[in-house]
């Protein structure tokens, strides 16, 4: 199978196009956060995680942080507010679904395991005009899912579902139209009517998808082995959208696995990396950038280096912030121009797929155990997603009889 692959200069390598600035941290000790969002007004930040972790956070000045109780000690893993701005639904371990009231920051328990089963729900996105919330998780299941008027719920199953984990989920802005990874089993679409259909990128291993609604409306997904797909959306007859092969490319000039995907501004994604580092994908130019490589990062702050990135916001032009899993948020900015006056571009040549950035990734990922942990909990099978989760909990009660 054919597919592009982006070839670096030497010259190229090492450089960030910005640094990184003032941190702070939202707590002691590891907050093990799995996920964030952010809403639809760009204000707030949802970030949640372990032990029913959740914390909000002002977008702009996130030393204004908040930590909300929740009795629960379950893994949060994925988050979405809805687009009328007033509350935002959180899923996770064991087919939980909490529901936060933006007003008083109160959550309650939407819906459980009678409902969605012991399932490990993965993925949540709600549709543009809000009608419904998709809702995946392991073993392929999706769902759509609302509250109704009288205080219960809808949650339907839907046709055509895969047997892989579905690893993320997003939805054009303007259109009732979605789009899903899911880990080795491709990219799908959802249409207008709730019809699934999968439009090509099948056996790579899919973690996460972020859709851009501009004039082109687009759609890019991230696999963990430095692959990028690039999905135009045919809004009229959303069944017809197709990936082929020359709409995914393997970036060359970074060692890691991708871990996650967000829209930075308008066509703009910045992707995280493991070991820490971000790229900036321009969907319009259909080019990847250096953005922070991990020398910087670890000659910013070894620590901080060695932690996870779970998700990103801008705040200004180059200008953002980034949180890791254990909670420390990082200001990044514009590098010094008289220093490097140029973003360092990944030109995209076309060759044939080889081992070696599969050797890489696998090589960073058997040397990281965190990493190894978050591969297992997004690709592995039922039963090694549960046993790390497992191994999780115990490992935070210790730390909490400590």
């Amino acid at each position: 199978v054919g597919f592009s692959i982006a070839l670096v200069a030497p010259s190229s390598l090492a450089q960030s196009t910005v640094e990184l600035g003032g941190s702070i941290s939202m707590a002691e000790g590891d907050m093990g956060i799995e996920g964030i969002s952010v809403s639809y007004n760009q204000d707030l930040v949802l970030a949640h995680g372990a032990n029913s972790g959740i914390f909000l956070i002002d977008s702009n000045s996130p030393e204004n942080n908040s930590h909300i109780e929740w009795s629960g000690d379950y893994s949060l893993l994925d988050s979405s507010f809805h687009p009328g701005g007033k509350t935002a639904i959180m899923v996770g371990e064991g087919g939980n679904v909490l529901r936060m009231t933006l007003a008083n920051s109160s959550i309650e328990q939407a819906a459980g395991p009678s409902t969605f089963g012991d399932t490990l729900l993965t993925s949540v996105s709600w549709n543009s005009d809000g009608s419904w919330a998709y809702i995946g998780g392991e073993d392929g299941w999706i769902w759509r899912f609302r509250g109704t008027s009288d205080g219960g719920i809808e949650a339907i199953v839907l046709e055509n579902r895969g047997d892989r984990v579905i690893s993320g989920i997003s939805c054009l802005r303007g259109h009732n139209i979605c789009a899903i990874t899911s880990t080795l089993g491709g990219i799908g679409i959802i249409d207008q009517e709730h019809g699934l259909h999968w439009i090509g990128g099948f056996g790579t291993p899919w973690v996460d998808i972020v859709c851009h609604s501009s004039e082109v409306p687009e759609c890019v997904a991230i696999s963990s082995d430095l692959t990028i797909a690039s999905i135009v959306v045919v809004v009229s007859e959303p069944s017809e959208t197709r990936v082929f092969d020359n709409d995914i490319v393997q970036l060359q000039g970074f060692v890691g696995a991708m871990t996650g995907i967000e829209a930075q501004s308008d066509g703009i994604s910045l992707i995280s990396l493991a070991p820490f580092g971000l790229i900036e994908h321009d969907k319009e130019a259909g080019k990847s950038f250096h953005w922070l490589d991990n020398i910087d990062a670890v000659e910013f702050d070894v620590e901080i280096s060695d932690q996870r990135i779970v998700g990103t916001w801008g705040s200004g032009f180059f200008e953002g912030w980034l949180i890791t899993d254990r909670g420390t948020l990082v200001s990044f900015g514009p590098v010094d121009q008289n220093e490097d006056n140029s973003m360092l571009e990944i030109w995209i040549g076309i060759i044939i797929l080889g081992g070696a950035t599969l050797l890489v990734a696998s090589l960073m990922v058997s040397s990281s155990p965190k990493l190894s942990n978050w591969l297992t909990k997004r690709i592995g099978s039922e039963e090694e997603r549960k046993d790390v989760l497992r191994k999780e909990r115990r490992k935070s009660r210790k730390k909490g009889r400590a």
